[in-house]
């Protein structure tokens, strides 16, 4: 079992912006990341998106140093992101996560900055509220798997075959509706099922 991550890093984070070193960017893609203890699940749906064929999803753990307090005052850590152990899913294309990130936060923790070493990238994440309040993981075997950070949930059904076709699994961003017995559907890598309920079993 990893290490637990430190707590300012714990809760379910969401995307506001990356930044390329070629210049480019994007503000519009949805991007969601919940970590709990050391389990992960990172869900990145392009705007406008239609084919599960251009979203990148992938289920894992993360470690991360301790955090520090440099002379600036602004806390600082480097985490990595390990996604490609025999339990894990992905969906095209595999997020590999190359880099370590180099991590800071703002003086409440809301916002947190990470830097690829190499300079390839930036992004900004903002910390959903209320997302540290509960942190799940719940499996029913290999391939099917509900984590839970505050109100947030991601659903993750794989029933591919040998073929591997991206349609055969989901990765199902939901909210919790009707007293949290029942979680709707609210993103998805497979568009289709936006405005299904679901049933987290949490």
């Amino acid at each position: 079992m990893p290490n637990a991550v430190p707590d300012l890093l714990r809760g379910a984070w969401r995307r506001a912006s990356i930044v390329n070193d070629d210049g480019t960017s994007d503000t519009d893609s949805l991007v969601v990341w919940l970590q709990l203890d050391s389990a992960m699940v990172d869900v990145r749906i392009p705007v406008d998106s239609d084919d599960p064929f251009t979203c990148e999803a992938s289920t894992g753990y993360t470690t991360c140093t301790s955090i520090e307090t440099g002379c600036d005052g602004i806390r600082r850590a480097t985490a990595e992101w390990h996604t490609r152990g025999p339990d894990d899913i992905a969906i095209h294309p595999v997020s590999a996560f190359p880099e370590p990130g180099l991590l800071e936060w703002n003086d409440d923790g809301s916002v947190m900055i990470e830097r690829a070493p190499s300079g390839a990238y930036v992004e900004e994440w903002h910390r959903l509220p209320g997302s540290t309040e509960r942190l799940i993981e719940r499996r029913t075997d290999v391939s099917h798997r509900v984590y839970v950070a505050g109100d947030l949930a991601v659903v993750v059904n794989d029933d591919r075959s040998d073929a591997k076709s991206p349609f055969d699994v989901e990765f199902a961003i939901c909210e919790p509706i009707r007293n949290e017995s029942t979680w709707r559907i609210v993103a998805s890598t497979l568009p289709g099922r936006i405005g299904e309920d679901v049933r987290v079993g949490i």
